[in-house]
C-alpha cells in the first residue's frame, strides 16, 4: 500500500483577494500609498508562521500593525534594517490617520 502525504502551505498573512493591479501582496486594501521598489523585496512572517512578500514600504507598514511579526531571516540585512527602521516610526494602520 502506498502512503500518500499532502503538502499543506500556510495562508498568507494578508490575503491577496481583490488586490489593486501593480501593488504588492503586503499592501493593505485600504492603504492608498504606492509601492516602493520590487514587489517581492522582503517577506514578513506573522506570529503564526504565515508569510507575505511585498515591497519595502508596505512590508514596513504591515510590520508596524502585526503584533509578533518579523522580517524573514533570509531577507538581505540592509533591506531588513530599512523595514524595521520605517516600522518603528509608524503607528499600526498608519493610513487610517493619514500617514
Amino acid at each position: 500500500m502506498e502512503r500518500r502525504t499532502e503538502h499543506v502551505t500556510n495562508p498568507p498573512a494578508v490575503p491577496p483577494a481583490d488586490r489593486v493591479p501593480g501593488r504588492c501582496a503586503a499592501a493593505a486594501d485600504k492603504d492608498p500609498t504606492g509601492c516602493e521598489g520590487p514587489p517581492d523585496a522582503a517577506t514578513i512572517l506573522d506570529r503564526h508562521g504565515r508569510e507575505v512578500a511585498g515591497c519595502v514600504h508596505h512590508c514596513a507598514r504591515l510590520l508596524a500593525g502585526l503584533e509578533g511579526a518579523r522580517v524573514h531571516p533570509f531577507v538581505p540585512a540592509a533591506c531588513a534594517l530599512e523595514i524595521y527602521s520605517r516600522a518603528s516610526e509608524l503607528p499600526p494602520f498608519a493610513w487610517e490617520i493619514g500617514r
